[in-house]
């Protein structure tokens, strides 16, 4: 055994250091053979591919930081693996370790707070065909939207010129602005007459930072069953919650208010 008396140690061993020390392939095959019981230089030295001399510069290194300790045994020394110095590398692993899983945990925390919000869901029923409902949201959407609070040019309290809908796949909503200037609000995905309308919305904000609209259209008595659903939130970031709370108020007066006003106004009964 080894004894404390003849142990040589400059003292309480620091695992960062033991760390960065390991960092070196022969010094971390020195400490793996020394786990096997203690051994003079000399043996060391056989099994690994650099010169006596330097096991024994990598030994003091080690002994230095605390990961060996040697005694005496006649005319040889024995180096063998300290525990102390062990203990002290495996504690700072175990807390970086653990520093990295809280963080991990937070991340996927903040993360699925994005993720699991859930999609803004309007519903309306207005006097309508669908088909006539879809024109009114796509066609028409330029003169029943509440462009005077809710556009872009309404920023710099301004109303905008016109706002238009490309009616195909790849298209866009566009706003042109009182300076004539024209800005997308989002890229359409699905155009489905009498059916679907959705987009990828993006108003104020990057094309890579869109959420998903969808507006569904389906026939009932009466009329049309309007159904919009806003969703895909974590594109938000940590401003998703904000949002998603602004645009759950502001769909009621887009959708229900305003949309429904305007079908009401192309509806049969109107002109009766």
């Amino acid at each position: 055994m080894l004894e404390k008396s003849e142990m040589a140690s400059a003292g309480a061993p620091c695992g960062e250091t033991c760390l960065a020390l390991l960092a070196d392939p022969t010094r971390r095959q020195i400490l793996s053979q020394l786990r096997f019981g203690p051994s003079p230089v000399g043996q060391l030295a056989q099994g690994l591919p650099v010169s006596r001399p330097a096991v024994s510069q990598h030994l003091r290194m080690l002994s230095d930081a605390g990961l060996v300790r040697s005694e005496k045994c006649g005319t040889q020394r024995l180096y063998g693996v300290n525990p102390a110095g062990t203990r002290a590398l495996q504690a700072y692993l175990d807390g970086l370790w653990g520093d990295v899983l809280g963080g991990f945990a937070d991340h996927i925390k903040n993360s699925k707070e994005s993720i699991m919000l859930p999609p803004i869901v309007k519903t309306i029923h207005v006097p309508v065909d669908p088909v006539e409902a879809f024109c009114v949201f796509t066609e028409q959407m330029g003169q029943w939207w509440p462009v005077a609070s809710h556009s872009l040019s309404a920023g710099s309290g301004e109303v905008p010129k016109e706002i238009m809908v490309e009616p195909k796949v790849g298209g866009q909503v566009i706003e042109t602005c009182a300076d004539g200037k024209k800005r997308p609000w989002a890229r359409v995905t699905a155009w489905q007459p009498g059916e679907k309308f959705a987009v990828r919305w993006h108003v104020g904000r990057d094309e890579d930072e869109a959420t998903d609209v969808t507006v569904a259209f389906a026939r009932v008595m009466g009329g049309c069953q309007v159904t919009l659903t806003h969703a895909g939130w974590e594109a938000m970031g940590d401003n998703a919650a904000a949002m998603r709370d602004g645009y759950l108020t502001g769909w009621d007066l887009v959708l229900v208010d305003q949309f429904g006003a305007a079908c009401l106004a192309a509806s049969p009964l109107a002109a009766e």
